[in-house]
């Protein structure tokens, strides 16, 4: 009876899930701030014209199409240059991810199990790429809509326009980011599978991802600028990364105990599923055997990272965890469809666990960030009152942070903005990092944009003295190159754990930081 309540009244349920996840992922994208990697996708998506987006992307230290820069474009022209518009794509990839993942599982077991595999992705590390402006969001979108597609041709379900679609789906997200190739693998595998049940080939489904690749042809120039610093990019892949992946989705620090768990239940969800879609089921549950192709596809999802991370060690030689999140796909299908067949498909206790997903999604992963996410504007707030009252007006400010620097200089006021300085040297990021992508970036930008970004070393020949605020956090090089060439840094105020220096470039050695400067102490000027 539940069940078929449900199934009377899924579209209002669809409705209202669809609500809650626009008003909560718009609430997010709202107050976050914008941080290094979306200040690109802003300042990329406003230059002056499309000519000048390719030459930027030419220059190979923005690894993406430039349709997905385009699209961003357009969404800032349509609602103003805000986070929210800005992250509007993602937002609504996200979105249409959860409502085909209802369709794909639900079809094969029931909409109580559709609700699980809707929400299961928002729990995970997924729904923070819902409120950042990088195409991850977008492929997650059309990778989920390739798949409903895909799974529809091989159901003869209006086959002519889930062949276009199937198509188009693919294209796009191969248009949004170039390691969206891996969400064809599964597909493929599924689809070769599918043949060897058949003992027949479907040439419309290879056709259609042969023309799916059409962007990665069209943009092949791009991908070759974009190898040329793969040898210096900041994120090396290294073979861990293909258990790692899994510990960054779920949001795990211990992969212990956990693992353990999360290993032994697809197990067993993948031989139910295994029993099922060969016919080992009892006859009462024929009619709701999964696939083999399916259970081959999403077990190709989980097996993304792997794939993923065995290209970028023979040939790209990059690879991040976000790269590779078409696999909570897998997760999605696996789970559903396994607790589908082991619970003997009680409606009940789907819908409890769809429940129990809905709550931790609400209030842990949408209210919290929520709160989150004020403090962290709060914040950065005091940082631009500490700026303004602690260095001496119309001073140059040097940021030692590149991350750091693009977000002061999109948000600082612009009295204070204009004093922004970063020094930029791919030899000492080099150094220090052994990666020279950040500063190969700003230096791209410099351009672009009217961003101060100088050449580290001329710099400090023209500046003996000036004032430096930073730390010593990720891909900050200044601070320790300064120490070591005998540059002297005098404390002038602390701010949480970054500091202000007055720094003398032209002393002989450096001094032991801590010193305040007296009101003897020269203010740098240029």
């Amino acid at each position: 009876m539940l069940a078929a309540a449900l199934d009377r009244w899924k579209v209002w349920v669809l409705a209202v899930f669809s609500i809650t996840y626009f008003a909560i992922t718009s609430v997010l994208a709202w107050h976050k701030l914008l941080w290094n990697d979306e200040l690109f996708t802003l300042y990329i998506a406003r230059l002056p014209t499309y000519a000048d987006i390719w030459s930027f992307l030419a220059s190979g230290v923005e690894q993406l199409p430039p349709t997905f820069h385009i699209l961003a474009r357009l969404c800032v022209k349509l609602f103003g240059v805000n986070p929210w518009a800005l992250r509007l794509p993602e937002i609504l990839g996200v979105g249409v991810m959860s409502l085909c993942l209802f369709v794909v599982v639900s079809r094969r077991s029931s909409a109580a199990y559709g609700l699980v595999a809707m929400l299961l992705p928002l729990v995970t590390h997924v729904l923070y790429y819902a409120t950042e402006a990088r195409p991850y969001g977008l492929v997650l979108g059309c990778a989920a809509l390739s798949l409903l597609c895909w799974q529809s041709v091989a159901s003869e379900h209006r086959r002519v326009l889930s062949l276009l679609g199937l198509t188009g789906s693919l294209a796009a997200a191969l248009a949004s980011h170039y390691y969206a190739v891996f969400i064809l693998m599964p597909l493929a595998a599924g689809e070769i599978a599918r043949t060897v049940v058949r003992r027949r080939l479907d040439p419309s489904v290879w056709l259609a991802f042969a023309l799916a690749t059409l962007p990665l042809w069209v943009f092949l120039p791009l991908i070759q600028s974009g190898r040329r610093v793969g040898a210096t990019f900041w994120a090396r892949p290294r073979w861990f990364h293909m258990v790692t992946f899994y510990q960054d989705l779920l949001g795990l620090t211990a992969s212990g105990g956990i693992f353990l768990f999360l290993g032994i239940l697809v197990l067993l969800t993948t031989y139910a599923l295994v029993r099922s879609s060969i016919g080992a089921e009892p006859k009462h549950r024929a009619t709701s055997r999964i696939p083999m192709h399916e259970v081959v596809a999403a077990l190709g999802y989980l097996a993304v990272p792997a794939l993923a991370v065995l290209l970028a060690k023979v040939a790209t030689g990059a690879f991040t965890n976000r790269y590779a999140l078409g696999a909570v796909l897998g997760l999605a299908l696996i789970i559903p469809w396994g607790a589908y067949l082991i619970l003997d498909g009680r409606a009940t206790l789907g819908i409890a666990l769809a429940a129990v997903l809905l709550s931790w999604f609400v209030a842990k992963d949408g209210i919290e960030p929520a709160v989150n996410a004020r403090r962290a504007l709060a914040t950065f707030q005091d940082t631009l009152a500490f700026l303004r009252g602690a260095a001496p007006a119309d001073a140059p400010l040097v940021i030692a942070s590149p991350h750091l620097f693009l977000q002061l200089s999109y948000y600082a006021p612009p009295p204070l903005a204009s004093r922004l300085v970063y020094l930029t040297d791919t030899a000492a990021s080099m150094r220090y990092f052994e990666t020279d992508t950040v500063e190969l970036g700003l230096q791209e930008f410099r351009r672009w944009t009217p961003m101060s970004i100088e050449d580290y070393p001329s710099y400090v020949r023209e500046h003996r003295r000036f004032l430096l605020y930073g730390d010593t956090g990720a891909w900050v090089w200044l601070l320790p190159d300064l120490v070591a060439t005998g540059a002297r840094l005098q404390l002038v105020a602390v701010d949480g754990g970054r500091r202000l220096f007055l720094v003398d470039a032209a002393a002989e050695s450096s001094d032991r930081v801590g010193a305040r400067p007296t009101k003897a102490d020269p203010w740098p000027s240029r």
